[in-house]
């Protein structure tokens, strides 16, 4: 059995175990890092697995009006992560070229058109069918709305960027069986049960695997929703300048290939892809970009990978029980949000000043969502 410890200040964790190296569990180990405790990843895949391995994501606010929690915390988030390449990770590949966002509804329209009012050009701007050729290089199927501090990044650089410090100890193909706290142990600690059949035991562990998988001592409800890329490869006639977006995306090219994406299915194991869903972003395109592609044959199909989402559509970040806490159900806001989690929770973990309001300790308090058996 191994102990895990390490010389720190009085006030912080001797040593933690983060469980996940997606991009929770990545920027999790980080900011932990960069305190000066020494961290130990388990990983029971390879580095970005899960929903962090997907060629491209799309990084943007969700506008959607004051007093919006979900808007608060992605157009901080998105900020944070800008601000943090910009500073610690230039060669992760990205591109800030802007997105712009096409209206579900004439009542959508008017709220985002409010919302542009009151936050200016530099934050939301509405253009006009003209302007937004201009601005995107081709026709999109509307006018709507620009979204400057937006862009594209690839996860699983920025994944590697994050896990790349001296204090940060990776694991990959190890699982985490069980998780208990160590019966009669007054410094509080938890025992972890490993695949290979040792154990460890940590004073702080941080579940960041998307799902609780099992581990935690209450049934947190996050659910799974599977989510199909499709491909569409460059054209010199049609150059995209930006992310459109609406019920769904299209990336401009990145090595000479379009991200449309994605599909949602719940309860929906199927790893495979589907021609079907490949069908449904070639519908999701003509919504974006009416003559950009003529015919579902375009497009091949892209990766398949499961969203852990939740019914409020915010994380559940927070203290589980003493010593345990979480970085879960990022949904499709991963990176947008989830390095910004850390940084919450890093900062909770270290009782030190948050990056947000004191009121996001309840709005993301983890034990607001369990499951009553």
């Amino acid at each position: 059995m191994t102990s895990l410890t390490h010389k720190s200040s009085l006030d912080l964790p001797p040593a933690a175990v983060v469980i996940g190296a997606g991009i929770a569990g990545a920027s999790m180990a980080h900011q932990l890092a960069e305190r000066g405790i020494a961290v130990t990843v388990f990983e029971r895949d390879e580095l970005a697995s899960g929903g962090s391995g997907n060629p491209v994501a799309v990084v943007r606010p969700e506008p959607g009006g004051e007093q919006n929690p979900i808007t608060e915390l992605s157009t901080t988030g998105v900020s944070w992560l800008m601000d943090w390449i910009s500073t610690n990770a230039q060669s992760v590949p990205h591109d800030w070229c802007g997105a712009f966002r096409i209206a579900r509804d004439q009542r959508r329209h008017d709220k985002l058109a409010q919302q542009a009012r009151l936050l200016g050009d530099a934050c939301l701007r509405e253009v006009d069918t003209v302007a937004a050729r201009n601005l995107c290089g081709v026709q999109p199927a509307a006018g709507g709305f620009f979204i400057p501090q937006s862009g594209w990044v690839r996860p699983v650089a920025l994944v590697s960027a994050f896990l790349d410090h001296p204090l940060i100890h990776v694991r990959t193909r190890m699982k985490v069986e069980r998780l208990h706290p160590v019966k009669s142990d007054a410094q509080g600690r938890w025992e972890l049960q490993l695949s290979d059949g040792s154990k460890v035991i940590t004073a702080c562990v941080v579940l960041a695997s998307a799902f609780a998988e099992g581990l935690s001592p209450v049934d947190l409800a996050i659910d799974s929703a599977r989510g199909q890329l499709s491909c569409l490869p460059e054209r010199a006639d049609r150059p995209l300048h930006t992310i459109v977006c609406r019920d769904g995306y299209i990336t401009p090219a990145i090595n000479g290939v379009h991200t449309i994406g994605a599909t949602i299915q719940y309860d929906d194991d199927q790893a495979l892809a589907r021609p079907s869903d490949d069908e449904e972003n070639f519908q999701r395109l003509q919504r974006l970009l009416p003559d950009f592609a003529s015919d579902v044959s375009e497009l091949s199909s892209g990766r398949v990978a499961w969203r852990a989402t939740t019914q409020d559509r915010l994380p559940l970040v927070g203290k589980i029980a003493e010593g345990l806490f979480a970085s879960l159900g990022h949904g499709s806001r991963g990176v947008a949000c989830g390095p910004l989690c850390a940084e919450f929770l890093s900062a909770l973990i270290c009782a030190e000043p948050l990056p947000l309001g004191p009121e996001w300790i309840a709005r993301l308090d983890p034990l607001r969502l369990v499951r009553q058996h």
